[in-house]
């Protein structure tokens, strides 16, 4: 074999692989989003984050993001304190491949909040919260999560509609209270430069708990609920 016909049979064979690397990761776009929603919301959160389903259309720029739900803290009743409705997603198709991802609108329809306090007085909110504004740092795994960290989201606009809080002391088997929340709206999250998807999380799952943590406020039911307690308390 010639010097030439070499060099033309390794070209083929590279533009091959590259074909076929590049076909795995069209097909298997909806698997590799998922498991990243995975690992790095429950990275975000420190509990469990689950999906039950993504269908992204690359060549239209949108997808859709089924099940995704965040387990509740430890020691709390409910399975979930976070159970988000129907999600739809825009996105740049230029940049799937590039850094940042640049992600045009996020919409999360009638998400559901399970706001539940502990027999302490200490609600699940306030826990999550707590854990997301001082994170564990996960163990490092040598290049692979060197260069998974390098990539970068940017979201220019996400809306969450007509969302609801569940009230509840899970403990004291009372009946649940359920309170309207007021409509969440963020714009360019991540900033310019995009930041790593587990800061994104983050500011998401951060405003979400914001803003129950203000209407259970507004409507009294924390209140409530330790009023609860405390009639459990002198009935004992």
């Amino acid at each position: 074999m010639t010097r030439k016909r070499k060099v033309l049979v390794v070209i083929a064979a590279a533009v091959l692989l590259l074909a076929a690397a590049l076909a795995f990761l069209w097909t298997n776009l909806d698997w590799i989003v998922k498991n990243a929603i995975e690992r790095y919301g429950s990275q975000a959160t420190g509990t469990r984050v689950r999906v039950r389903g993504v269908a992204l259309r690359p060549g239209q720029g949108k997808g859709v993001i089924e099940g995704l739900t965040v387990a509740n803290p430890r020691g709390y009743a409910a399975p979930h304190i976070l159970s988000l409705g129907a999600i739809s997603v825009r996105i740049e198709p230029r940049t799937i491949a590039s850094d940042p991802v640049v992600i045009e609108d996020i919409r999360i329809a009638s998400p559901l909040v399970v706001y539940e306090m502990n027999d302490a007085l200490v609600a699940n909110v306030d826990v999550l919260k707590k854990h997301l504004d001082h994170p564990e740092k996960p163990a490092t795994r040598g290049t692979k999560t060197a260069k998974d960290a390098g990539r970068r989201l940017r979201i220019r606009h996400l809306a969450i509609e007509n969302a609801k809080a569940e009230v509840r002391v899970a403990a004291l088997g009372e009946k649940p209270r359920i309170v309207a929340l007021a409509r969440i709206e963020m714009t360019n999250i991540g900033g310019k430069n995009g930041a790593p998807p587990e800061e994104v999380a983050k500011q998401i799952v951060t405003a979400i708990l914001s803003e129950v943590s203000k209407e259970v406020g507004k409507a009294g039911a924390s209140r409530l609920l330790e009023n609860a307690v405390e009639r459990a308390l002198k009935r004992k």
